[in-house]
């Protein structure tokens, strides 16, 4: 009985043993593992953190740097900008200056030429008046002085240069050489000749079949197709032809309605 009692001691003892070295065992398993992952644990994120700082510090320079170049590139930009703002600047004021200049000049130009159609309008070259001459419509002298021919187409007259008697068709009318000419009634210039007798003549046509003849000019300011005012200057008188050598200087003036002379002293005032 004492030996089945000491030998359950020791094999109990022995159990015992065995489950204190199996937890021992284990303990320093578990413990061992927590302390080598610890580390490691540790050790990764020391290392990550070295690597993240190593990356903060390489990354702010570089932030710094790019910051720097974008502020400085961007100072250049600026002043640059400024400066060609400036020169575009200068160079509109300059553009606007000298399109004013133009402008000024284009304006200059259209008064003097405002200025010279106004003279042109005074003188009635540029009008164009209604032609409706009747048998109530008078006309002016188209140059003041005494008649040195009567209009005479019932019977002859007198002419001294000829020393003939003949018919007038139209009247003569002394004036001195250079005497402006005056249309005596509004009208459209049909033609104009040079006749012996008449030397450089003018024939307005004033409407309704109505005629007027202006002969011995010199200096024309109209043209054939020109519609002028009634007192309009058309041209000055010249010195006589041959056939009113006697009479001395005039204007020779007649009318004439569908073709046939007509008296102009009924027209006139």
């Amino acid at each position: 009985m004492m030996k089945n009692k000491t030998a359950k001691v020791v094999v109990n003892g022995v159990v015992l043993a065995a489950i204190a070295a199996i937890g021992v065992a284990a303990f320093q398993l578990g413990t061992s593992s927590k302390e080598d992952t610890v580390p490691q644990e540790m050790v990764f994120e020391s290392e990550e953190t070295e690597q993240k700082a190593k990356i903060s510090e390489e990354e702010e320079p570089l932030v710094d740097a790019g910051t720097s170049q974008v502020e400085a590139s961007m100072d250049d930009d600026t002043s640059a900008g400024m400066e060609t703002d400036g020169e575009n600047s200068g160079q509109d004021e300059n553009g606007v200056t000298e399109e004013m200049s133009g402008t000024e000049t284009m304006t200059e130009g259209t008064e003097e030429s405002y200025d010279g159609e106004a003279a042109d309008t005074s003188a009635g070259a540029t009008a164009a008046p209604e032609l409706n001459f009747s048998e109530d419509t008078l006309t002016e002298w188209p140059v003041n002085g005494n008649i040195l021919l009567d209009y005479s187409m019932d019977q002859t007259t007198y002419f001294p240069t000829l020393d003939q008697y003949k018919l007038s068709p139209a009247i003569a009318v002394q004036a001195v050489e250079g005497a402006p000419v005056m249309a005596a009634a509004a009208g459209t210039v049909f033609s104009i000749e040079e006749t012996p007798q008449t030397g450089t003549t003018v024939t307005m046509e004033l409407g309704n079949g109505y005629q007027a003849i202006y002969g011995q000019l010199t200096g024309l300011t109209v043209a054939e197709g020109d519609t002028v005012q009634k007192g309009t200057i058309i041209g000055y008188v010249n010195a006589p032809t041959k056939y009113y050598s006697m009479e001395g200087s005039n204007l020779y003036f007649a009318m004439k309605r569908n073709g046939e002379p007509i008296d102009p002293i009924l027209y006139l005032p």
